[in-house]
């Protein structure tokens, strides 16, 4: 499941094409932004597959709130990192998700991407609410959360058919804390990006 929601993720970034844009909201228009900023990158044939993935990972550390998501999906157990702990926590979970996405560069088919409404979210938050549009198959649903961060706007969750990514990576992440603290979570980090190929970094 945490596979598909991340190649499905890079396939709605990527879906800009053929959009409909009325009047957007701020975090609408922010999200629509992502979206074509990614498919410029998709589509630059006279870029290697290595540059156009670290352009994509810049992109992404831009729009997405790393250090917010990173500390959330280890819960509780952030107090329990040392400072240097915690600095490498971050350090590993940034450049995993990132590499994560940026490995699926040929996710995209040529979905279609529309924006529906912007809902809000708490007090902090706003719900960009989006479909694509799958070649022969039923529309997806993705609502992104997206949040100020004092004038600057940024994802902090994608919530697919229902199943939000940030829960799921907690799940997964607080399972390895529990039997193995956060040393075992850092080496698990480690190991995973030792399997990534040289051209996704």
């Amino acid at each position: 499941m945490r596979r598909f929601l991340y190649s499905l993720v890079v396939c709605v970034i990527f879906a800009g094409a053929a959009v409909t844009r009325p009047a957007l909201a701020d975090e609408a228009r922010f999200i629509q932004t992502l979206a074509d900023q990614a498919l410029v990158v998709l589509q630059d044939g006279s870029a290697s597959l290595e540059e156009r993935e670290r352009r994509f990972q810049e992109l992404l550390q831009d729009g997405f709130a790393m250090a917010l998501i990173g500390r959330f999906v280890v819960g509780r157990y952030w107090k329990s990192m040392s400072p240097n702990q915690q600095a490498e926590y971050q350090k590993l979970f940034s450049t995993w998700v990132l590499k994560s996405y940026a490995a699926r560069l040929g996710g995209y088919t040529g979905q279609e991407f529309k924006i529906d409404r912007t809902v809000k979210a708490g007090q902090k938050d706003v719900f960009v609410r989006t479909r694509i549009q799958q070649p022969n198959s039923t529309p997806l649903r993705a609502d992104w959360r997206v949040r100020n961060f004092k004038g600057k706007y940024k994802v902090i969750d994608v919530v697919v058919e229902g199943v939000s990514m940030l829960s799921t990576q907690r799940s997964e992440y607080t399972a390895v804390l529990r039997q193995h603290g956060p040393e075992g979570l850092i080496e698990a980090l480690q190991t995973r990006l030792t399997k990534f190929p040289a051209t996704a970094g």
